[in-house]
């Protein structure tokens, strides 16, 4: 009888010893939501006419201001689960081919939502906690002038800085890379191996974006 229930009696002792471990696990546990504000620049992407009668060669998403908000979730002391949203309201511009010059097209309010990580380089202890960040969503464009609304792939690489204030209360600094999938192309692609070939290239739209906020911990 003693052999039989003896791991479960072993099960029983560790888990009461494990107790304040998992109590002190639980503290690290925490939601944090960082409104923000800050700035988008321009991102240009090639168009591919399927008609001789289109002269527009590229089209551009113009620079402006860029709002919205982060939430994350620790899963460990260094590491969090983070949702992004980010608003841009701005404006398209594009190039009638031969002319180099820019026209504006149409107005667009541009949402991007991202789902990824954040990796924070150091412990809580420290005030200063610089990071790396990166996700992967979609975005989504509400077009004036006739001109359909898009929603398309995306993803963001960067990284940032913050600062913590109080157990509450801190601030942050955030950089991004945030291109979003725009169309495909044949294109001509070289190699040592098999030469010169046709494949087919999808092409980004790719922006920059760099916010700052106010983190508010619970």
């Amino acid at each position: 009888m003693l052999r039989k229930y003896g791991w479960l009696f072993a099960g029983l002792i560790f888990l009461l010893a494990s107790a304040p471990a998992q109590a002190q696990w639980r503290d690290l546990e925490k939601w944090e939501v960082a409104p923000f504000v800050g700035y988008e620049t321009t991102g240009t992407y090639p168009l591919n006419p399927q008609s001789t009668t289109v002269t527009v060669s590229n089209l551009r998403a113009d620079s402006a201001v860029s709002f919205g908000t982060f939430v994350d979730y620790s899963i460990w002391e260094n590491f969090q689960a983070e949702f992004m949203w980010d608003r841009n309201n701005t404006s398209y511009s594009e190039q009638q081919f031969p002319n180099p010059a820019w026209v504006k097209a149409y107005n667009s309010d541009i949402d991007q939502y991202q789902f990824g990580m954040r990796f924070m380089i150091l412990g809580k202890e420290h005030k200063i906690r610089p990071y790396v960040a990166g996700g992967v969503g979609f975005t989504h464009e509400f077009n004036t002038g006739g001109t359909p609304n898009r929603m398309d792939f995306a993803y963001s690489l960067g990284g940032g800085v913050q600062y913590q204030w109080t157990s509450h209360i801190g601030f942050r600094g955030d950089a991004r890379y945030m291109p979003t999938y725009a169309n495909s192309a044949l294109q001509t692609q070289c190699d040592p191996f098999f030469g010169c070939y046709e494949a087919n290239v999808h092409q980004y739209q790719s922006r920059g974006n760099f916010v700052g906020g106010v983190v508010f911990s619970f």
